[in-house]
């Protein structure tokens, strides 16, 4: 290999300084460009690489972010809907609350000055998630006490909804001010499925 290096060394001494010149740069480039391809060009491949998958990361950190937001939201939504079936439902009592919604009622006619003819709980018709009771009702008083009465019967935290309301004038000989009031209180309870 010195043999080698040694005839190589006599040529180039031969030569004139300007192609002594261009041979050396020429070598400078070869080595040059050897190493940008063995070293270098993969680095930027790689480089490159990397780029590509951070811009991929980036948009899924967006898209799981936006998801994040709609599920907060979707969340609080949820929570704002139970909140107020909660509250709805609460107008709807369960089996344990109709009996005290009907001592209520009850209440509410001694304190208006009505006398019950009729207080009758009918069958319950039943619903999608709630079932309708029923109470056929018939009361005797003055037309005032009867007014105080449905208001206050109006005030009450349960749902009571009055159909087939009928007044007329009481058979009383005594006093003729008396009505006589018939309707069908239908109240309301929730059912739990």
């Amino acid at each position: 290999m010195k043999e080698y290096l040694e005839k190589f060394a006599e040529i180039v001494e031969k030569l004139h300084v300007l192609y002594r010149v261009l041979i050396a740069i020429g070598v400078i480039v070869v080595c040059s460009v050897v190493y940008l391809f063995l070293f270098i060009m993969p680095q930027f491949e790689e480089i490159e690489s990397l780029q590509n998958k951070n811009k991929m990361l980036q948009g899924q950190l967006t898209r799981s972010m936006m998801k994040a937001r709609k599920l907060t939201f979707t969340e609080k939504l949820a929570a704002d809907a139970e909140k107020r079936f909660d509250q709805e439902r609460r107008v709807l009592p369960e089996n344990e609350e109709i009996r005290r919604l009907l001592e209520s009622v009850a209440r509410l006619k001694q304190e208006s000055g009505l006398t019950f003819t009729l207080f009758k709980p009918e069958k319950e018709v039943i619903k999608d998630f709630y079932a309708e009771i029923p109470i056929s009702i018939k009361l005797t008083g003055h037309f005032h006490n009867v007014g105080v009465f449905f208001d206050k019967l109006s005030k009450l935290s349960r749902l009571v909804h009055i159909d087939h309301f009928k007044v007329t004038h009481s058979e009383s000989v005594e006093d003729f001010s008396l009505v006589e009031v018939t309707c069908q209180a239908i109240t309301y309870k929730f059912i739990k499925k």
